[in-house]
C-alpha cells in the first residue's frame, strides 16, 4: 500500500511501496550519525524488489564515477547515487555518509550544504529508483538540471563563497551558519571570523567603505605617489563634458560608487559619447543615493587584477574582455551561444568563466566596430565583445603571478598596508606586468575590498593559486588556531560547572567562560538566556567574541533532536552514558581527555591510556562532583593553553 509523507515544502505526495523515504532531520553540526552537519532520513526498500544490477547501468550512464562502485546492496548503491547528486557534477566537497540497517528500513545520514536542496535531492533519487524499478521512463537529466539551478541560487552557488567554505572544510576549521545574521562563522569564540565573502568581521568598516568611492581613492593614491589616472567627480552632464574636454580624449566614464565594472564606459572619444555614458549612470528622480560619476583620463594597456591577502601580494591575473573567434559561417550571436555552452562557462560554483550576456553595452560596443549580432566574422577573426574585462562581464582570466615585476609586487603590498582588510584587489592597466610601474605605461584604475577570488583558484588559462587557502592562513595561521578549549558532557549540573569554572580561574583568573546546562546559558557563572532549541543555545556561546572556554551539557534528547553543533571537544565527561550520550566520546580531539565516572572512581584517559584515577568518597552528588573536579584540575593547564 502506498504511504503519504510530507517533504520540506509541506506538500503531500504518495511514495511507491518499493522505495519510501520519511522522518527527515537536518542537523546543523556534528550529531549522533555523523561528525559533520547531516541530513538524516529513513529509507525503506522492498526486500522483494530487484537487485542492484537492475539500477546500475542507468545510474552509471549519468555518473560514470559509479562504475567503480562494487556494492551488491541496493541501499548502499542508492546512497552512493545520492552523494553524486549532492556533489552536483562539480565535485563539491561532500564525502561523509552513514547507512544503518534497522528492523524494517535503513537510517541514512549524508553530509550536505543546503538542507532544502539536499532534501530535494533525496526525493529526486527516490523517484528515479522507483521509476527504474517499474521499468518506466524518468526525466532524470531534466530534473537534475533543475536541482543544479536551485543549488546555484543558494549561498553555496557563489564561486567565491563556496571556495572559502571548502577551504575551511579541508583544513578542519569549524564552520557554522548564523541564519539570523545571514552570514557564516569560521572558528569559535575569540578566534572567529564572520562573513559571506572575502569581506569579514575583522575588516575595518571605514576602510571597506572608502574603497567604494573611486574619486577619493584616486586622490589618496595620487597623494601617496602611486600611478593613477587623473579624474574629476561630476554631478551634471555639462560638467562631465567640460572635464572630458580638459583631460583630452579618449576618456573613461564610471560611477563613483560601483563594482564589477558595472556602468564603466571606456575609450570615449567625443562629447556625445560622454553624454550617453553619463545618462546611462545618472539617477532617476530620486538622487539621494547618487554619488556622482567619475570622468577619468584613459590609460592604455591590458587589464590586470593584482591581489593582496593579509597585505601580501599572492596573485596576479590578466583579464581579457569577452571575445569570440569567427569560423566564417556563424553569426556573432551564434558564436556567443556556442561559447556560453562550454563547460568553462557553466556559471556555477566551479566555473572559471561567467556567461557572456547580450545587453545594450555589448551591442553598443559592436556598433562602434561597425558590427551587429548578425555579423559573420571571418575564419580566425577575433571579435572583442566588451569594453571592460571583468570576469563577471564574461572576461577571460589568465594567471600571470609568476610574471609580475618585483616593483609591482611591492606596489601592491605598499597600498594594502594602508588598509585593515583581509583581501584587497587592485585593478591596473599595464602594457607589460613584467616591467616596473616606474617605467610608465601603468595605471591603477581602482581598488576593491572584498574582491572575488575564485578566478585565481580556477583561471581560464595558467595555473591555480590557492587564494582561499591563503585567506584561511591569515586568520588561522596554525593548526587548531581557530579553536577555543571545549569541555562537554551529558550530566553536567550547574554546581559542577561552577566548580570547574572556579578551578579554571585558579589557572587563569581573567578567563571568559561560557557554559550551557539545563538552566540555560551562563557567562562567567551569570545567567544569560535560554532558548527552547538546544542548538541555538550552543550557537550563542560559540558566537560570543570574548569566549575563552566553552562548557556544554548535552542530554540524550538534545543529542537526538539537535546534535552537538560544535565540532570536537578537548575534555569529555561521561557518567553511565546511554547510546546517544556515548557519541560525545567519538568527537573527542585526538589528544583530548576522556573522564568517566565508574562505580568507585573517576578515571581519566588520553588516547585510551589511563592517566589518573580519583576515588569516589561517597555516593551523593556532591561527592561525585568533587571527584570529577579533582580529576579534571590537573588537566587544566594543558586544556587551557593548547590553542594559544
Amino acid at each position: 500500500m502506498n504511504k503519504e509523507v510530507s517533504d520540506h515544502h509541506g506538500r503531500q505526495e504518495a511514495t511507491m511501496s518499493d522505495f519510501t523515504i520519511s522522518k527527515f532531520q537536518a542537523y546543523r553540526g556534528p550529531n549522533f550519525y555523523l561528525n559533520r552537519q547531516a541530513l538524516v532520513f529513513n529509507l525503506y526498500i522492498d526486500p522483494d524488489g530487484p537487485g542492484v544490477d537492475h539500477y546500475r547501468k542507468a545510474v552509471v550512464d549519468q555518473f560514470p564515477n559509479l562504475k567503480e562502485c562494487t556494492t551488491d546492496t541496493v541501499a548502499e548503491f542508492f546512497v552512493h547515487t545520492l552523494m553524486e547528486v549532492l556533489r552536483m557534477e562539480i565535485d563539491l566537497y561532500l564525502t561523509r555518509y552513514s547507512l544503518e540497517k534497522g528492523a524494517d528500513d535503513y537510517v541514512v545520514a549524508v553530509e550536505y550544504l543546503d538542507a532544502d536542496v539536499a532534501t530535494d535531492a533525496v526525493h529526486l533519487v527516490r523517484d528515479w529508483f522507483s521509476a527504474m524499478t517499474d521499468n518506466q521512463d524518468f526525466p532524470f537529466r531534466k530534473e537534475f538540471e533543475g536541482l543544479q539551478k536551485a543549488f546555484d541560487r543558494t549561498y553555496f552557488g557563489g564561486p567565491t563563497f563556496y571556495s572559502l567554505y571548502e577551504a575551511g572544510l579541508k583544513r578542519d576549521i569549524p564552520l557554522l551558519y548564523l541564519f539570523e545574521e545571514g552570514q557564516f562563522m569560521w572558528g569559535y569564540g575569540k578566534k572567529q571570523i564572520r562573513g559571506r565573502s572575502t569581506t569579514v568581521s575583522t575588516d575595518g568598516i571605514k576602510d571597506t567603505e572608502f574603497t567604494m568611492y573611486k574619486d577619493m581613492v584616486g586622490d589618496f593614491l595620487e597623494m601617496c605617489g602611486f600611478p593613477t589616472p587623473k579624474g574629476y567627480t561630476c554631478f551634471s552632464v555639462e560638467e562631465a563634458v567640460k572635464r572630458a574636454e580638459e583631460l583630452t580624449f579618449p576618456v573613461v566614464v564610471k560611477p563613483v560608487a560601483g563594482h564589477k565594472g558595472q556602468g564603466v564606459t571606456t575609450n570615449i572619444r567625443s562629447t556625445d559619447e560622454v553624454r550617453k555614458a553619463y545618462n546611462a549612470i545618472a539617477p532617476g528622480p530620486d538622487e539621494s543615493e547618487f554619488a556622482g560619476i567619475l570622468v577619468q583620463e584613459q590609460v592604455e594597456g591590458t587589464d590586470h587584477r593584482l591581489l593582496a591577502v593579509g597585505s601580501r601580494c599572492v596573485a596576479a591575473l590578466e583579464r581579457v574582455p569577452a571575445y569570440v573567434d569567427g569560423n566564417g559561417r556563424d553569426s556573432i550571436e551564434k558564436l556567443i551561444e556556442v561559447e556560453n555552452d562550454t563547460v568553462a562557462r557553466l556559471d556555477n560554483a566551479r566555473s572559471p568563466l561567467c556567461k557572456i550576456k547580450i545587453d545594450d553595452d555589448l551591442r553598443d560596443f559592436l556598433h562602434l566596430q561597425n558590427l551587429t549580432l548578425s555579423s559573420v566574422p571571418r575564419e580566425g577573426e577575433r571579435i572583442t565583445l566588451r569594453r571592460v574585462a571583468n570576469i563577471s562581464a564574461g572576461g577571460v582570466s589568465i594567471n600571470v603571478t609568476d610574471k609580475i615585476h618585483p616593483d609591482n609586487l611591492m606596489l601592491v603590498e605598499d597600498i594594502a598596508s594602508y588598509f585593515k582588510v583581509t583581501c584587497l584587489g587592485i585593478d591596473v592597466l599595464a602594457r607589460d606586468i613584467s616591467k616596473s610601474w616606474r617605467d610608465g605605461n601603468f595605471g591603477i584604475i581602482e581598488i576593491n575590498a572584498g574582491p572575488g577570488v575564485f578566478m585565481h583558484l580556477a583561471p581560464a588559462l595558467g595555473g591555480s593559486i590557492d587564494v582561499p587557502g591563503e585567506i584561511m592562513k591569515v586568520h588561522f595561521p596554525r593548526e587548531r588556531y581557530e579553536r577555543v578549549p571545549i569541555l562537554s558532557g551529558h550530566s553536567l549540573t550547574r554546581s559542577l560547572c561552577d566548580s570547574l569554572e572556579a578551578a579554571m580561574k585558579e589557572v587563569k583568573k581573567d578567563l571568559f567562560i561560557a557554559s550551557l546546562t539545563e538552566e540555560g546559558v551562563h557567562f562567567n557563572g551569570r545567567y544569560f538566556h535560554k532558548n527552547a532549541d538546544h542548538d541555538q543555545n550552543v550557537k550563542i556561546i560559540l558566537r560570543q567574541p570574548r569566549l575563552d572556554v566553552a562548557i556544554f551539557n548535552h542530554t540524550k534528547n538534545d543529542i537526538w533532536d539537535y546534535g552537538m553543533v560544535h565540532q570536537g571537544a578537548d575534555i569529555v565527561i561521561l557518567d553511565n552514558p546511554g547510546t546517544a550520550e556515548s557519541v560525545l566520546a567519538r568527537d573527542l580531539m585526538d589528544d583530548g581527555f576522556l573522564v568517566t565516572v565508574e562505580a568507585d572512581a573517576v578515571v581519566v584517559k588520553q588516547a585510551e591510556q589511563e592517566k589518573a584515577r580519583v576515588a569516589l568518597n561517597g555516593t551523593d552528588a556532591a561527592a561525585k562532583e568533587k571527584a570529577i573536579t579533582d580529576a579534571v584540575r590537573p588537566l587544566l593547564p594543558d586544556f587551557l593553553n593548547r590553542y594559544l
